[in-house]
């Protein structure tokens, strides 16, 4: 499995007959991040913490349900956090939607919701620790990147084994894990990706 293609939901490509040239395949991944959120301009540690998509979100989730209304999508998955939850919905219509906490961001622990400035302030210590094992390290009561990877890749593996055209909507995060499973980049060099609100990636 490969990176075939990304967009984002600002590209120039009208969203109708977007996805045209895939409609005959089988066995494609469409890896979707959610929606802009609310408060997205302050640099906070959000894992966990169930914050909503802001208009900007939701007009990307709008660009997406077009993009993918009568598509023969075979199976739609989701993070449970709402900023996904509510990407997903858009996009699906009638169409059901599979829950799953495997997809889930990252969670921060005791850092969860909390700004890069207060835990500078407040534990630096950890701070620069964490930036030195970005794989290992555990803030108090949460995962480290590589205990996601272990929640993920068993999820994700079977996907890429089916015959089938599956959307899933997730988060950075765990797009950063898939896809440094993907290209085969060791997984601490997982900020060399980043992946942009509503950025969808064609996995085949």
């Amino acid at each position: 499995m490969k990176i075939r293609r990304s967009f984002r939901p600002e590209s120039t490509l009208p969203p109708k007959n977007l996805f045209k040239e895939y409609v005959h395949e089988d066995s494609l991944i469409f890896l979707l991040r959610h929606g802009q959120i609310q408060g997205h301009e302050e640099k906070r540690f959000i894992g966990a913490t169930d914050v909503p998509l802001d208009d900007t979100g939701l007009s990307q989730a709008g660009y997406w349900q077009k993009a993918f209304s009568g598509f023969p999508l075979d199976t739609i998955y989701s993070s449970r956090l709402q900023r996904c939850e509510k990407t997903g919905r858009r996009i699906a219509g009638n169409r059901l939607v599979i829950h799953t906490p495997a997809l889930n961001e990252i969670h921060m622990g005791e850092w969860d919701g909390r700004s890069f400035e207060e835990i500078k302030a407040y534990r630096p210590e950890e701070f620069i620790k964490r930036g030195e094992d970005l794989c290992s390290y555990r803030p108090l009561g949460g995962e480290s990147f590589q205990d996601l990877s272990d929640r993920v890749l068993p999820f994700f593996n079977p996907l890429a084994r089916k015959k089938e055209k599956t959307l899933v909507i997730t988060h950075a995060g765990v797009i950063r894990v898939i896809l440094c499973h993907v290209l085969k980049l060791p997984l601490k060099d997982l900020f060399q990706i980043n992946p942009a609100y509503g950025e969808l990636f064609i996995l085949g």
